[in-house]
């Protein structure tokens, strides 16, 4: 049963799913605890596709495989911390220009020793892959990666790239070599799952993998939070706001809910201008009407807090940036300020036509939505809600951060991604990135953000949300701030 698609039967659908929810309760009556050596995990896709590591951008369940199967040089460890993979140790070089990783001894999953010469030319070729993707900016500042003996591995830069590891240890950068990965875990396809297993290595060099296993199924968020109520997995990944709605519906216990602390994303990017929204007062003005603590109310999750700046305030490397002139001001103020600009601009212009605004799909995107259309109508502007894939005004932006770095917000703001943008502050990110200094390069960050703050081109509304349920019992399941949670981790032990 899947509710989130809109239209004249959704109102009807979330009924018979609370129904669904509830009926599912009476029958499952207290849980029977979790198998730690057999996890069933699902993981939330709004559309679920096929599973496919090899896949540009990856799908969130294939991501989880590609990590669990295909070791980067780094990765993440339960925390969220950067830790070994392939490479066991790792030293940057003075001047910041050259990171030399020292492998690991293994074996791809077909028995083959994992060599430098292979690990270079495999991850020269996914960079090459990837330029074409979300980490484009980030890459030019790779120069070259090469294999310098059989264990040890270059990555020579053009100017120092402080964030590397974090980038390195995102399941994009997990090497492959003729579709065999080289662990922690083997994956073999179970109907529409895919059951994976530790693998060790013996005295022979022969592949052993261990009894326990942990199955992953993608589905949406409805049939996930059904399976759950009903015993048959034992942990949802991948929650956001669209679906946190059927979460309440479904009465989980909230000692079963775990919700990530992650940084990002989460508010409005103008895409297009127009005779209105070029104004930069007038997108001011919207920015200034949402009453941010009402709308995240209306969803009423304590750990979601309203953001006022582009990059966070609590980041530990970004240079003070004050905050919106009008942020200090109570809301009424606040949108008796914005109801003038936008009579003004009405009295010299005319009507404004309704703004289209693209969300997911979801009863969390009505709620936010009605929210919104509320604020707007407040300063006497119209918004109607369309799908992403349709022509828009605005488009809610929900994205967790892949680096501690202000440069990753900024990216998001581009000239490659919108219309309403500052070329200034794309000049001042990339003058960043090859400053040869950490000061230098704080100091241009600094510059692109209060530029970025004064064009206006992104409202942000709040840190983005990203939630769980874990059975309890659950081993290996640790809340963390990038909001992964790695598979091979699972039912172990994390002492």
């Amino acid at each position: 049963m899947d509710c989130t698609s809109r239209g004249s039967g959704y109102g009807a659908c979330m009924i018979r799913l609370i129904f669904f929810f509830m009926t599912a309760l009476f029958v499952a009556g207290c849980s029977q605890g979790v198998d730690n050596s057999r996890v069933r995990v699902d993981i939330i896709e709004a559309r679920p596709r096929a599973f496919n590591i090899a896949a540009i951008p990856l799908p969130p369940a294939s991501a989880y495989l590609r990590a669990a199967t295909a070791q980067g040089l780094v990765t993440f460890d339960n925390k969220g911390r950067v830790a070994p993979g392939l490479a066991n140790r790792w030293i940057v070089t003075d001047d910041g220009l050259s990171y030399i990783f020292r492998l690991n001894k293994t074996r791809w999953n077909d028995g083959r020793e994992v060599t430098s010469a292979e690990v270079a030319s495999l991850l020269s070729a996914r960079i090459r892959e990837m330029r074409k993707g979300r980490f484009n900016s980030e890459l030019a500042v790779i120069e070259r990666v090469v294999s310098m003996t059989g264990k040890v591995v270059e990555i020579r830069l053009k100017a120092p790239m402080p964030y590397l590891l974090e980038m390195m240890a995102q399941p994009e950068f997990g090497l492959a070599r003729r579709g065999f990965g080289s662990g922690p875990m083997q994956a073999e396809k179970l109907g529409n799952a895919m059951q994976l297993r530790l693998r060790s290595i013996n005295d022979k060099g022969e592949n052993i993998l261990e009894p326990e296993t942990v199955t992953v199924r993608n589905s949406p968020a409805s049939l996930a939070l059904a399976r759950y109520i009903e015993e048959q997995s034992d942990l949802v990944e991948g929650g956001r706001f669209e679906d946190y709605p059927l979460l309440v519906a479904a009465k989980i216990n909230a000692s079963e809910i775990q919700f990530d602390p992650v940084p990002g994303l989460f508010g409005l990017l103008f895409v297009e201008g127009g005779p209105f929204l070029s104004s930069r007062e007038n997108r001011d003005a919207i920015a200034m009407a949402i009453d941010r603590p009402k709308l995240l109310t209306a969803f009423d999750i304590v750990a979601w807090r309203e953001t006022l700046t582009l990059v966070p305030e609590s980041l530990p490397n970004r240079l003070p940036a004050p905050r919106p002139g009008w942020a200090s001001q109570q809301i009424d103020v606040r949108k008796a300020m914005a109801k003038a600009i936008i009579g003004r601009w009405k009295s010299s212009n005319g009507q404004v036509r309704p703004l289209r605004v693209a969300l997911p799909r979801g009863y969390g995107g009505r709620i936010f939505f009605a929210r919104l259309r509320a604020d707007m109508a407040s300063i006497g502007l119209d918004v109607e809600r369309v799908t992403i894939d349709r022509p828009h005004d605005l488009r809610l932006i929900d994205r967790t951060a892949d680096q501690s770095s202000p440069a990753w917000y900024m990216d998001q703001m581009s000239c490659t991604v919108s219309t309403i943008c500052s070329r200034d502050a794309d000049r001042l990110v990339y003058e960043a990135r090859m400053a040869g200094s950490i000061e230098a390069r704080a100091q241009s960050l600094a510059q692109a953000e209060a530029e970025l703050q004064n064009t206006r081109n992104f409202i942000p509304i709040a840190n983005p949300l990203r939630w769980s349920v874990a059975r309890p019992g659950l081993l290996g399941h640790v809340t963390n701030g990038r909001g992964w949670h790695l598979l091979q981790y699972l039912g172990r032990d994390p002492t």
